[in-house]
């Protein structure tokens, strides 16, 4: 991996330093110097890359009330990413085997979804099949984990919209599609029990407002021979809830069976098909929703959390079940907004709604986009980001609507990643320039500076890279405020990298 240096001129000077982290190298990371805030508490210390919350007593610190509160995580693309060599670190940087990390943050529970005859298309890469599944089984299941299966009853993913049958059932009737519902339950779940593992959850069906395998299996056509739809009208998704309910329950007689919801914050989604599967008699135990907070939403606080509390306690009480948030994520984890969006919901899901049962994060350990996803919980370090410390159950501290820090490093420019991730803080100069280091571990750096009023300094247009360049500069697809530092990931070469914020030129010099 190749090392960068980094100088901002005119308005701001940086010097970065970029190593390769593997075993051979560790002792060579140059992590930064923690950030040292005064507040009205005291002071509070905050690592640049894994940034912390001030002192907590400034917040508001709840009860915990339920002590068997499920604090789950899905981790399937687990084995997708160890295929194409990503590796996950612990805070302190050491490289640590994915579920064993996910157990040392407090995830309790591991949800794994099933694919039928999964697709090779990239994303998927034929994995999630059962087989695939059970292994990841083992894993959590050595480290003391639940677990929850979400059959998809498809070869690819099912979400709002896309319900698309297997390939293999396009042609079946309305009777052979319930019982071919059934018998691969039942025979999936067998194989998991006679791997050795117990099941305490079974997911029928993913996103299922409208129901599952409303569309034939090549994407467009509109299954009107057999499907699972979900209306005022049709209750086929019922029939096909009722018999996977009863293979569930015939392999693992006390597990639970659930009934997956998109948008939990929308009344006219949740309560809506909650009230649907009442009034076609699915059989059924709890109603799982999913919540993906988005603060571009006008007082998307209210409109996201607050809202998904209110119908999660209304399905209880207007349709007797239990509930649960079978995903959450949110973008920027690494931000204040981002820590409150995923902290808050925990806390508040669990105190406020008497018969949520947990919470399970969507792929926590994704990180850099991967699979083009940016909900992930890891930071571009390849470490957890702070917020997923709620789900240890032992963080009982609500974050408040503003940072009591936000304003209190006026001679501080930060340099942060797409993901919000902090990588690092410039620090005011006598010359009045700002300079800092930081350590990436990337080749292809995108990130921002900006100061304390939130003002972006980026270019507008830069120069891509061009043949035989081993760097360049380039401005990040229609961002403005973003921008990238792309260099090839062979050889061992050190790069000098200046740009003039005010011109918006730049430069780069190799050090070989």
């Amino acid at each position: 991996m190749k090392k960068f240096n980094y100088i901002l001129l005119s308005s701001l000077i940086v010097s970065t330093a970029m190593t390769a982290c593997n075993d051979d190298d560790k002792s060579e990371l140059e992590i930064p110097a923690p950030i040292k805030v005064t507040n009205g508490s005291g002071t509070n210390t905050t690592n640049p890359d894994n940034p912390n919350p001030p002192s907590t007593e400034e917040y508001e610190e709840i009860a915990n009330t339920k002590a068997d509160f499920i604090y789950g995580c899905d981790p399937s693309w687990v084995t997708l990413m160890e295929q194409k060599d990503i590796k996950f670190y612990n805070s302190e940087g050491k490289e640590t085997e994915c579920l064993e990390l996910l157990k040392t943050i407090g995830f309790n529970a591991a949800r794994f979804r099933v694919w039928v005859n999964p697709s090779s298309e990239e994303g998927i890469n034929g994995l999630c099949n059962i087989d695939d599944v059970i292994e990841k089984c083992k894993r959590a299941k050595a480290q003391g984990m639940k677990i929850m299966i979400d059959f998809h009853y498809s070869d690819t993913w099912a979400d709002p919209s896309k319900q698309f049958k297997p390939a293999a059932w396009d042609n079946l009737s309305q009777d052979e599609l319930a019982n071919k519902v059934y018998s691969y339950t039942k025979e999936s779940l067998e194989k998991i029990k006679n791997a050795g593992i117990n099941v305490t959850w079974v997911q029928i069906g993913n996103e299922t407002k409208t129901g599952m395998m409303t569309k034939q299996s090549d994407k467009t056509t509109e299954a009107t021979n057999a499907n699972g739809g979900l209306s005022n009208t049709n209750g086929n998704f019922a029939i096909l809830c009722n018999q996977a309910n009863k293979a569930a329950k015939e392999v693992f007689l006390a597990c639970k069976t659930v009934v997956h919801i998109q948008n939990g914050q929308i009344e006219s989604d949740a309560v809506y098909a909650a009230k649907l599967l009442k009034q076609h008699n699915a059989n059924y135990d709890i109603l799982g929703v999913s919540l993906y907070p988005d603060f571009k939403v006008s007082n998307w606080y209210s409109t996201y959390i607050d809202e998904c509390i209110k119908n999660l306690n209304t399905i209880a009480q207007e349709c007797n079940k239990d509930v649960m948030v079978c995903e959450l994520g949110t973008e920027s984890i690494a931000t204040w907004n981002g820590q409150r969006a995923i902290i808050n919901s925990v806390l508040r899901m669990r105190e406020e709604v008497e018969r949520c049962l947990g919470v399970f994060y969507w792929e926590p350990e994704a990180y850099n986009s991967f699979n083009k996803y940016n909900k992930g919980g890891f930071l571009a370090s390849g470490k957890p980001a702070d917020a997923l410390k709620v789900f240890s159950g032992n963080y009982n501290y609500l974050l408040p609507e503003n940072d009591p820090n936000a304003n209190a490093d006026a001679d501080v420019l930060h340099i942060a990643a797409r993901t919000g991730e902090e990588l690092g803080t410039l620090e005011k100069q006598e010359d009045g320039t700002y300079s800092g280091t930081l350590t990436e571990i990337k080749a292809n750096l995108e990130f921002t500076v900006t100061d304390k009023d939130g003002n972006k300094y980026g270019p507008i247009n830069w120069n891509k890279p061009t043949a035989g360049e081993t760097a360049s500069m380039q401005k990040a697809a229609g961002d403005y405020d973003h921008f990238w530092f792309w260099a090839t990931a062979d050889g061992n070469y050190d790069y000098t990298l200046t740009f003039d914020i005010k011109n918006l030129t730049y430069k780069y010099t190799s050090n070989e």
